[in-house]
């Protein structure tokens, strides 16, 4: 399995597994979208592959395609928290043998949502394991995770996947090179990111918000403007969007002092630049940032984006 940008890693792991010595239980902690799901699937395959994650056998391909009956990927499902149901169901799973082997793996992520109660249910195993239980953990922030579990997992730090890594990932996936590199450098190496727009995925839809907003920015239409920025459904989406907006504008302002853009708003960022002097672009962008960095003091969302349409046409 090629890990981009994870080499070091990569051997480190390869070292641990050769002496036989891989913990029961591991955390692997990074960014969103820096590959920890992958990395799960190839420690996967260092437990149930013969030959130190060979690649080629049944259990390595099966694991790399979410296809071995003895690698369960648990996830949230109730608005990004884990479903008690969906807990006791896993629970009851643990007690089963596995169906091709000596071991069960078990993936957890993003365990930085979990609750307390299901971290805790977890416990005794990880503590106490049955022989057949592997457990591996993805999260974002470890500060969430209880330090009595902590205490009793082996952590990696995932590193990010720099541009030219994150370049060649897509570019083998069968993306355009052009397309690739634009966006790599756009999500600074973000390969879940860059495959979601290349999937036509949510991401894609937030930024053609972002360049709605931007295009009737360039018309003076403030309606036009909260209404797209309001149109989120929830903190999240409404602040990748003011992201991207953000990138849009600043290419506005390069552009107004004889520069290029880079985002793919380049013909709404040619407009407001055309409409609006350097000073007030620079208003513009100076407000996009209070408005990612305070949520203007958790106003709901449609007063944020009325706040922020305000605010750059000068009210």
């Amino acid at each position: 399995m090629k890990l981009y940008g994870k080499d070091g890693l990569k051997q480190r792991l390869e070292s641990i597994a050769a002496k036989g010595r891989l913990s029961h239980a591991i955390l692997l902690s990074g960014h969103e979208g820096c590959g920890k799901k992958s990395l799960a699937r190839y420690i996967a395959q260092l437990f149930l592959c013969e030959n130190n994650a060979c690649g080629q056998c049944a259990a390595c391909r099966n694991i790399e395609h979410d296809g071995h009956p003895d690698v369960i990927f648990v996830k949230a499902q109730c608005e990004g928290k884990y479903s008690m149901e969906k807990f006791r169901e896993v629970m009851r799973g643990t007690v089963i043998k596995p169906n091709n082997g000596d071991l069960k793996i078990y993936v957890f992520e993003e365990a930085d949502t979990m609750l307390p109660q299901h971290l805790n249910a977890l416990l005794k195993l990880i503590e106490e394991p049955p022989g057949h239980l592997r457990f591996i953990f993805t999260c974002e922030n470890t500060s969430l995770i209880p330090e009595t579990v902590l205490s009793r997992v082996t952590e990696f730090e995932v590193p990010d996947t720099g541009v030219q890594d994150c370049i060649q990932c897509l570019v083998d996936g069968g993306a355009d090179p052009k397309k690739a590199k634009e966006l790599s450098e756009m999500f600074a190496g973000n390969i879940a990111k860059c495959r979601a727009v290349l999937d036509g995925g949510s991401e894609t839809k937030l930024i053609e918000t972002a360049q709605n907003a931007a295009s009737a920015i360039g018309r003076h239409d403030k309606f036009g403007v909260a209404s797209a920025l309001a149109e989120q459904s929830g903190r999240a989406e409404f602040a990748q969007v003011m992201e991207y907006l953000s990138r849009i504008i600043r290419d506005a302002l390069a552009i107004r002092c004889g520069g290029e853009a880079e985002f793919f708003g380049g013909k709404e960022a040619k407009k407001i630049a055309e409409s609006f002097s350097e000073n007030e672009i620079l208003t513009m962008l100076d407000t996009s940032f209070e408005v990612a960095k305070n949520e203007i003091y958790n106003l709901n969302l449609p007063l944020t984006a009325a706040y922020f349409t305000s605010k750059i046409f000068g009210g």
